[in-house]
């Protein structure tokens, strides 16, 4: 019978290798948040980038783009999470431009 879905056999040292405890650590410093490392779920979703050839370096980018742009608004803080940075779509905060301010009343001249 043909699977539908194609598994991946990770051996217990490449595991080893997933800087699971630097990634969470750093998530954690950038938003004063106590997330853990080793939550299985969270380590599902890193495992699962990794598999797909993400580094270290790009979940360092998603951090600091998603918590340049959420961690001072109370609507958006809640999202800095594993399950959200890390999931599906990954990759679209990952190839997100740096830089986008939210417009506010004082970038604009009212005075005129």
């Amino acid at each position: 019978m043909a699977k539908n879905t194609e598994e991946m056999d990770v051996s217990p040292s490449v595991k080893e290798i997933i800087p699971f405890a630097e990634i969470i650590q750093y998530l954690n410093e950038k938003t004063a948040k106590n997330f853990r490392p080793g939550s299985m779920k969270t380590r599902d979703l890193i495992q699962a980038r990794f598999g797909e050839g993400f580094a270290l370096e790009d979940f360092k980018r998603v951090i600091d783009l998603k918590s340049e742009e959420w961690l001072s608004d109370p609507n958006w803080n809640k999202f800095l999470r594993p399950e959200t940075l890390f999931g599906t779509k990954f990759e679209s905060y990952l190839n997100q431009q740096e830089g986008k301010k939210t417009v506010t009343e004082e970038d604009f001249n009212f005075d005129d």
